[in-house]
């Protein structure tokens, strides 16, 4: 048996064992069941986040994710049935869907403090949870018709992917998506319209 020492802010061990305790669980069973899984899997359980990667960060990054994946869609929706290209580029379409569902759910709740930069008053009832729920439900769409292709798939990518496109464009005016820190400026064109966010 080998002994593993970490080191941890006070505050958060206090936090992490209290909810330890409220399960039965002893610090040393959880960090064995986590040395158990990640030799099991290969992976992390959880999401580790840089500290430094902000809602807005998360949410450009998403929005991004989406500009790619939209044309994407519609590529495969335009191929012929018969196209030699045709299953290779399904199964990268539906694999692009598939992690941009995941990071989309998986990331709701904390893009949830991204503030619109929009200068509009907005409606209290508008949040861009639903426009990201939706769009999920439109990524949901996309990857069913993906796994087994019928006749009517062009049909229904076209339709998924126009619904997308009209989401990320009311996703687009609550932030300056090209507004994003200085490591990640390669590539990305530049507006002409910046606005400061804190607008």
């Amino acid at each position: 048996m080998k002994t593993v020492t970490v080191r941890i802010e006070d505050q958060l061990k206090a936090q992490a064992e209290e909810v330890l305790a409220r399960h039965g669980v002893s610090p040393t069973e959880a960090v064995n069941h986590l040395y158990l899984y990640l030799a099991q899997h290969g992976r992390l359980p959880f999401r580790v986040r840089p500290v430094s990667e902000s809602p807005e960060d998360v949410y450009r990054t998403l929005l991004l994710q989406v500009r790619a994946v939209s044309p994407l869609i519609s590529s495969v929706a335009g191929l012929p049935a018969g196209a030699p290209e045709r299953p290779d580029m399904i199964r990268h379409c539906l694999h692009r869907c598939r992690q941009l569902q995941q990071d989309i759910d998986r990331n709701i709740e904390f893009m949830a403090g991204v503030r619109c930069r929009d200068t509009l008053p907005r409606t209290g009832d508008e949040d861009t949870g639903d426009y990201w729920r939706w769009m999920t439900i439109q990524l949901r769409r996309a990857v069913l018709a993906l796994e087994e292709p019928a006749p009517d798939l062009s049909a229904t990518l076209t339709s998924a992917e126009g619904q997308l496109s009209s989401y990320y464009w009311q996703l687009a005016t609550w932030i300056n998506i090209y507004d994003v820190p200085a490591s990640d400026e390669s590539g990305k064109p530049e507006n002409p319209d910046r606005r400061d966010s804190s607008e």
